[in-house]
């Protein structure tokens, strides 16, 4: 659990699937279910509303935190080395509702190997 820079919100990272955590079950060409996690959620600290949410089929969080500047986004890494960058593209948060973090607005970063 984080604050974020301005306290306005805190960013929940959800470390291990659940089933409490199931949002969905996308199916595939052969039919086979894909289930979708929440692995991220961001609540207003003034009502303790949720204001957002992060579903993946694929990673599992082993950190995440918000950018240190209000507005920056912010970075979750996975149980396998990747690192994701979320940001604001643009579009009109208010109009997306819950679902404002999508795959559009993320950006992958390539891992790299500290040699030695």
């Amino acid at each position: 659990m984080q604050f974020s820079p301005t306290s306005e919100h805190i960013l929940l990272a959800y470390g291990r699937r659940h089933s409490s955590l199931l949002r969905s079950i996308v199916m595939d060409a052969e039919t086979t279910g894909i289930p979708v996690y929440t692995i991220l959620e961001v609540y207003r600290v003034s009502d303790m509303e949720l204001v957002r949410v992060l579903p993946s089929a694929e990673d599992e969080v082993n950190v995440a935190c918000f950018h240190p500047s209000p507005g920056g986004g912010l970075v979750y890494g996975t149980k396998e080395g990747k690192l994701r960058i979320l940001q604001h593209n643009g579009a009109d948060a208010a109009s997306m509702g819950l679902n404002c973090f999508i795959e559009e607005n993320m950006l992958e970063v390539q891992r790299y190997a500290l040699e030695g």
